[in-house]
């Protein structure tokens, strides 16, 4: 006959044992923050018009950026930033992002910003919450100051890497 005080004290050992297993703090990153990083630089044409790309720059004018058909900026003011993170809707198939820049005498251009993309779910463990990354599978934009918008890195994750390279017209008249 096995005494009931043991076998109570054994199940709360192993419940207690297998909680603490199963619970790793140590498997969840801390920066698990996924954003989308875009990278700012001048436009480079040929004399016969074919793209090359240029240098980094810095946003002259003020730039806002704003999650399109939503009330949201995602970015507000910048001046002199070579590069944004911007946060990247959880199932949306395409983000529209609105690029609006605002010179010192008050005028305004803007430019739509469309991210086509997959969306993945990704555990880093069995014990840490899902994060959606995501695959961008296409980019196209307007054409009032963005040139050309190049994916060089499609993985959206929360490794920090640049994910588009924005060319803009650099000699407007």
């Amino acid at each position: 006959m096995t005494n009931p005080k043991l076998s109570s004290l054994l199940a709360i050992v192993s419940f207690v044992a297998l909680s603490l297993v199963s619970c790793d703090n140590l498997s969840c990153p801390l920066e698990n923050t996924v954003e989308s990083v875009y990278g700012f630089y001048a436009t480079s044409r040929t004399a016969n018009g074919t793209f090359e790309p240029g240098a980094a720059i810095s946003i002259g004018d003020t730039l806002t950026i704003y999650a399109a058909n939503r009330d949201t900026i995602l970015a507000n003011r910048l001046i002199g930033k070579s590069s944004v993170s911007l946060p990247v809707s959880y199932y949306a198939d395409v983000d529209t992002l609105l690029f609006v820049f605002s010179d010192a005498d008050g005028r305004s251009t803007s430019d739509l910003v469309y991210i086509h993309k997959r969306n993945i779910h990704h555990w880093d463990a069995p014990s840490c919450p899902v994060h959606l990354w995501h695959e961008v599978t296409a980019v196209a934009s307007t054409h009032n100051l963005i040139d050309t918008i190049l994916i060089s890195n499609p993985h959206i994750n929360y490794d920090g890497n640049e994910n588009f390279q924005i060319y803009f017209y650099t000699n407007l008249e």
